[in-house]
C-alpha cells in the first residue's frame, strides 16, 4: 500500500505533518473524493474487513465504500501520517422510526493540540471536517449545522434541519478496534434491517452540496445557510445507471449492478 497513491486518490499533492489544518484538509478531501456507497453488495462483490483489500478497492480500483471501508482506510492513513487515533462505534438512528440500530457505525477520534476531534469520512450526510469532541459544541460546516449533545456516558451527533435538531447517531467513548466490526460487516451485507443491504446507493459530498444515487433515482441536494437544503430528484432508467456512476461518481463496477430500493425492516427490541 502506498500513501502517495491514496493522496492522489483524494486529489492532494502532499500532506503536511500532523496539525489541525492538515487534518481538516485531509478529511475534507476524502469526503469530497470518495463516495459512501453500497454498490459492491448489489453487484456480486463480497466486502472483506481487511485494510489491504479495502485499499485496493478504494485507491487502486477507485471505488467507494461504507463506514468500515472509508473510516478503515482513513484510520490507516492517519496512522501512517503519525496521528494519535482511536476507534469508536456508534448506533445510527432511523430518521423515520426513531429506532437506533446495533453498534454498527465506525467512528474515529484524533488527539491533537491537547484536544480530541471526531473524524467520520464514512457517513453520507455527515461532517466535512473534524468535529471538536466537546459537549454542546455546535458548528456550521458546508454540509449543515451540527452539534454534540451528551447524556451521561452517551454522546449524540445531531444535525439541524429547518430549525429542528435530528440525531444522526449516538456513541460512547469506549475504545474499539477495527477487527471488532467483523460481525457488523456481515450484518450490513445480509440484514434487511440495514440500509446497505436494502438499497443500492452511492453518495458523494460536494462543496455545499451532495449528489446521491439510490435505486433508480438521482437526488441532488444544495445546502443553504443555517441548516436548510434544496433537493431535486430525477428518475433513472436501469440502462443509464452504469454511465451515471462512472461520470458523476467515478465508479466503474466489475459486476452487473442490480438496483434495489426496498424498505428497511425495523430492528427488534434487543437491537433498539
Amino acid at each position: 500500500m502506498d500513501l502517495k497513491a491514496y493522496l492522489q486518490r483524494v486529489n492532494l499533492m502532499d500532506c503536511a505533518p500532523p496539525c489541525l489544518s492538515a487534518l481538516r484538509e485531509l478529511h475534507r478531501h476524502h469526503v469530497h473524493s470518495i463516495p459512501t456507497e453500497s454498490l459492491s453488495i448489489h453487484s456480486g462483490e463480497k466486502i472483506i474487513l481487511d485494510i489491504p483489500w479495502i485499499y485496493n478497492k478504494i485507491v487502486v480500483r477507485r471505488g467507494g465504500g461504507f463506514c468500515f471501508e472509508n473510516n478503515g482506510l482513513y484510520l490507516w492513513v492517519l496512522q501512517q501520517l503519525g496521528y494519535e487515533t482511536k476507534v469508536l462505534s456508534s448506533r445510527v438512528r432511523d430518521p423515520i422510526t426513531g429506532i437506533y440500530g446495533p453498534p454498527s457505525h465506525m467512528l474515529l477520534t484524533v488527539e491533537l493540540e491537547e484536544r480530541r476531534w471526531l473524524c467520520d469520512v464514512g457517513y453520507g450526510e455527515g461532517i466535512i471536517e473534524p468535529f471538536l469532541l466537546e459537549a454542546e459544541w455546535e458548528e456550521e460546516q458546508d454540509s449543515g449545522v451540527y452539534r454534540l449533545r451528551v447524556e451521561g456516558d452517551k454522546w449524540f451527533m445531531e444535525r439541524k434541519e429547518e430549525e429542528i435538531w435530528r440525531t444522526l447517531y449516538k456513541f460512547t467513548l469506549e475504545e474499539r478496534t477495527f477487527e471488532d466490526f467483523w460481525e457488523m460487516c456481515e450484518y450490513h451485507q445480509s440484514s434487511p434491517c440495514s440500509i446497505f443491504f436494502q438499497k443500492s446507493f452511492c453518495s458523494l459530498q460536494l462543496p455545499r452540496a451532495r449528489l446521491t444515487y439510490i435505486g433508480r433515482w438521482l437526488i441532488s441536494t444544495e445546502y443553504t445557510k443555517g441548516g436548510g437544503s434544496v433537493k431535486t430528484t430525477r428518475e433513472l432508467t436501469e440502462e443509464e445507471i452504469p454511465s451515471l456512476l462512472r461520470d458523476k461518481f467515478g465508479i466503474v463496477l466489475s459486476g452487473k449492478l442490480v438496483p434495489k430500493d426496498e424498505d428497511i425492516v425495523i430492528p427488534n427490541a434487543s437491537q433498539s
